[in-house]
């Protein structure tokens, strides 16, 4: 009677683990995500490396990946005939999608000029390694241009300094060979900057005319600076003050002014 007792019991306890263990494999069922292949994906073009602006796209910079079809990002491309040829208006980081918004129009050509603002002029001017602020400035930098000039409508005029350009930003930093005058190449650093016309006009002339010096900006800083030329006499202390006016005397006039019993003498 034991016996059976006993195996009874144990046949109970095997149906609840089994029934158990069926539980448990239905509840980890539930809790696992769906299988990649059960989710329907898409095809998205985005760069295979990171691109800076104004760059042209080209097969060999991009790359198609799957997407879940759920959340593709709005307009992004499906193939790379779609990208190919398009200019980027902002840079991209590899792996980041290639969107509508992050290009310029069909038909824009890339390079420089692609990232000239509206209504401004890419101006090139030669500059030294102190001119160029020892290497430190570098496209997408703020400067302000300094020219030191003499004034050729004066006889024996002293040479100043003047800011004529502030808040103006580096397009490109470039080096290239020259002629020098003995013939050897010489190395020349090219800062190219964007101005409007006005500006561009004051830059060609004092680059001409005088030197040029860039003072580096802090990108948060836009305030412009009303600033007077600075010559020799203000850096030594000798400007002269304007002479006294002199008093020139005049004859007076004296007359008796009579009231009543009242008499009194007035100048003019």
């Amino acid at each position: 009677m034991q016996n059976r007792r006993g195996l009874l019991f144990l046949g109970l306890a095997i149906l609840l683990g089994v029934v158990a263990a069926l539980g448990a494999e239905r509840w980890l069922s539930s809790q696992t995500p769906e299988a990649p292949g059960s989710v329907e994906m898409a095809q998205v073009v985005v760069a295979r490396v990171d691109l800076p602006i104004a760059a042209q796209l080209n097969s060999r910079q991009l790359d198609t990946v799957a997407w879940p079809a759920a959340f593709v990002p709005g307009g992004a491309y499906r193939s790379l005939e779609q990208a190919e040829g398009r200019v980027l208006k902002r840079p991209l980081q590899a792996g980041e999608p290639v969107l509508e918004t992050a290009l310029l129009e069909q038909g824009a050509q890339g390079g420089l000029p692609a990232v000239i603002s509206p209504n401004h002029r890419a101006l090139s001017v030669k500059v030294d390694a102190v001119i160029g602020v020892a290497g430190f400035v570098k496209p997408g930098a703020r400067v302000d241009v300094l020219a030191t000039l003499r004034r050729v409508d004066q006889e024996k005029a002293l040479p100043y300094t003047k800011a004529i350009l502030q808040d103006v930003r580096v397009l490109a930093v470039d080096q290239k060979l020259e002629r020098a005058r003995e013939g050897e190449p010489e190395l020349v650093n090219v800062v190219t900057l964007e101005v409007d016309p006005e500006q561009a006009e004051k830059l060609t002339y004092a680059a001409h005319e005088g030197n040029l010096q860039l003072a580096l900006r802090n990108p948060a800083d836009t305030e412009t600076v009303e600033t007077l030329a600075v010559g020799v006499v203000d850096l030594l202390g000798h400007r002269k003050r304007p002479a006294p006016q002199s008093r020139v005397a005049r004859a007076t006039v004296d007359v008796q002014v009579i009231k009543g019993s009242d008499v009194q003498v007035k100048s003019f």
